[in-house]
C-alpha cells in the first residue's frame, strides 16, 4: 500500500512549478468576482514564478539546512564567527551575513512562515491521506479542523486556515469533490486484499490459457440490463436552476429493464452472429400473435420471461442455441460468477462431443475490473443506443422507444455497427484493459466516431434533406434517421 512519503514525492514531482506554502503576492492573482465564502473559488488562482535555478529562493532551503548553516556559522567550539567565505564553502546556498543573521531568527522561532506553512500543508494532507485509505467522507471543514488543530503544536501565529488556503491545498493536491458510486462497510475494506489475489490469480489463468491455446478459442459472456427508455443522465439547464425535468415517454419504461446477453472475442472473429435478449412478458413467453408479427432479424435471437431477466431454463437455451453453435474445436468460456453459471454438469448435455470446453469463473466483487464486457464494453454500447434514443425523443418522431420492435430493431442496427472492422481493436484493448494480453489498442470510439460533433452535410441518400442522426461505422455514410432506421440499413460494406 502506498505510504504518505511516497504520495507527498509524487504531488511534488508533479507539481514543480506550485509554489503551494507561499503566499501570492497581488500581482500573482487574478482574481474576479467574490466568492461565497462557503467553498473556495474557482474564480481566484495563483499564478507561479518559473524559479531561478542558478538562484534558488530561500522557500528551497529546510529547517534543517539552515540550522546546520548557523551553527557552522557561530563555531560553537571556538565561540567565534566563521567568515561568510568559510562558510559558503560548504553550504552553497549562503548568500550573505544577513541570510544568515534571518536563519538564526528563524531557527530559533522554530521555523520561517514558509516553514510553518509547510509542514501545516504537509500534516493536513497526511490526515487527508489517511481518512482516504479508510476510507472516510471528507469535507472542507474538516481540512480546516485538521490544519488548526496541526497549527496549536507549529505555531504559526495568525493562521486561520482560510478558504483561499483550502482552495490552494486542494489544488495542489489535485482535490477535487466527487460523487460517491458506492458505499463499503469496514469487511469489505477487510476483504480488498484477498479479492484482489483471487482477481489476480483468474487473470494468471486466462493468460496461461492464452499462452498454451491462442486468442481464438478465448470468449467472454456477460448479461446486462437496458432500460426499456434509455436516457442520458444529465442535461444542459441555465445556471441555478435547483430543479432540472426532462420529458420522457414512459415513466413505468424507465424503472422496467430487458437482458441482454453479449460474448465478445479478443482472436479474429470478434462476436457470435447472434445477440441474444430476454424480453419482459407478463406469461413468460410471447403469445401466438405476437411471436408471428414481431420484429426478427438474423443477428438476434428474442426470448422472454416474467421479469425480463435470465433463468436456468434460458441459460440453457443460450449455451445450445448460441455458444455451442457458434464455436468449434475448443471454447474457454470467462463468465461471471452468477449462480446459475456454476451447474456445469448440465450445459454439458448439450455440448457436442468434438469440442473441447472449459469455463474459467471470475471471482465475484472484481467483474468490473477483469471482465472485458464490464470494463470497456458493455457502457459505450448502451450510450451509443442512448444516442439514438434521445434522438428520437427530441426531434418527436413518431416511435415509443420502449415499444418491443423498436427496441428489437434498434439492437439488431447498433449490434451490426459495433461488429464494423472499424471498432474491431474496442474489444481487443478491452481484454487488454483487463490483464489478460499484453498488446494495446489504439481503438476507435463507436460512439465518438459515430456522431462526432461535426457531423454536418445532407443524408448519403439523394434529395435527402433530413436532419442527420449518425455516422455509419461500416460504409461512414452520413444517415438521417429515416434511412437509417426506417430502411433498416444494416450494413456490410466496409470502406477503411
Amino acid at each position: 500500500m502506498q505510504t504518505f512519503d511516497e504520495f507527498e514525492k509524487l504531488v511534488a514531482a508533479s507539481n514543480q512549478l506550485a509554489e503551494p506554502d507561499e503566499n501570492p503576492s497581488q500581482e500573482d492573482k487574478v482574481v474576479e468576482p467574490l466568492f461565497s465564502g462557503t467553498e473556495p473559488s474557482s474564480n481566484e488562482f495563483y499564478v507561479p514564478r518559473i524559479p531561478n535555478r542558478k538562484h534558488p529562493p530561500s522557500n528551497a532551503v529546510t529547517l534543517d539546512y539552515k540550522k546546520r548553516s548557523v551553527d557552522f556559522w557561530r563555531n560553537v567550539a571556538t565561540k567565534k564567527r566563521r567568515s561568510l567565505s568559510c562558510v559558503q564553502t560548504k553550504f552553497k546556498k549562503v548568500t550573505s551575513i544577513r541570510q544568515l543573521q534571518e536563519w538564526e531568527r528563524h531557527v530559533a522561532e522554530g521555523g520561517s512562515r514558509y516553514d510553518k506553512l509547510k509542514a501545516l500543508r504537509l500534516e493536513t494532507g497526511k490526515q487527508f491521506f489517511l481518512a482516504k485509505q479508510k476510507p472516510h467522507i471528507v469535507k472542507d471543514m474538516n481540512i480546516r479542523l485538521w490544519a488548526i488543530t496541526a497549527n496549536r503544536t507549529i505555531g504559526l501565529v495568525g493562521f486561520t486556515a482560510s478558504p483561499d488556503w483550502v482552495g490552494k491545498l486542494k489544488r495542489y493536491y489535485g482535490i477535487v469533490d466527487r460523487k460517491i458510486t458506492k458505499f463499503v462497510t469496514d469487511k469489505y475494506i477487510q476483504k480488498a486484499p484477498q479479492v484482489k489475489k483471487t482477481a489476480e490469480e483468474c487473470v494468471a489463468l486466462v493468460r496461461s490459457r492464452i499462452s498454451d491455446y491462442g486468442l481464438e478459442c478465448m470468449w467472454n459472456t456477460d448479461q446486462s440490463g437496458f432500460d426499456y427508455e434509455m436516457r442520458p443522465g444529465r442535461t444542459l439547464h441555465l445556471a441555478g436552476a435547483k430543479h432540472v425535468l426532462a420529458i420522457c415517454q414512459s415513466e413505468n419504461s424507465m424503472t422496467h429493464s430487458y437482458t441482454v446477453i453479449m460474448t465478445i472475442s479478443p482472436g479474429t472473429r470478434k462476436f457470435f452472429p447472434q445477440l441474444w435478449i430476454t424480453l419482459q412478458e407478463d406469461k413468460g413467453v410471447f403469445g401466438p400473435i405476437v411471436a408471428r408479427t414481431m420484429f426478427k432479424a438474423d443477428n438476434l435471437y428474442v426470448t422472454a420471461s416474467v421479469p425480463g431477466k435470465m433463468t436456468k431454463k434460458l441459460y440453457l437455451e443460450w449455451c445450445e442455441k448460441i455458444l455451442f453453435s457458434h464455436v468449434e474445436d475448443r471454447c474457454i468460456l470467462l463468465a461471471d460468477s452468477w449462480r446459475t453459471y456454476s451447474d456445469q454438469e448440465a450445459v454439458l448435455e448439450f455440448k457436442p462431443e468434438e469440442l473441447e470446453y472449459e469455463m474459467i469463473t471470475s471471482p465475484p466483487k472484481v467483474t468490473g475490473d477483469i471482465q472485458p464486457l464490464d470494463r470497456l464494453f458493455f457502457r459505450m454500447c448502451k450510450d451509443f443506443f442512448r444516442k439514438i434514443t434521445n434522438f428520437i425523443i427530441l426531434h418527436s418522431l413518431p416511435l415509443q422507444v420502449h415499444h418491443r420492435d423498436v427496441i428489437l430493431k434498434m439492437h439488431s442496427l447498433v449490434y451490426q455497427q459495433f461488429q464494423s472492422p472499424r471498432f474491431g481493436d474496442l474489444v481487443s484493448q478491452a481484454w487488454h484493459l483487463c490483464g489478460y494480453t499484453d498488446e494495446s489498442f489504439d481503438y476507435v470510439n463507436p460512439t465518438e466516431f459515430s456522431f462526432p460533433e461535426k457531423l454536418t452535410g445532407h443524408c448519403d441518400h439523394e434529395n435527402c434533406d433530413d436532419r442527420l442522426l449518425l455516422k455509419c461505422g461500416w460504409c461512414k455514410a452520413p444517415l438521417c434517421f429515416h434511412h437509417f432506421y426506417d430502411q433498416y440499413h444494416l450494413c456490410k460494406i466496409y470502406l477503411p
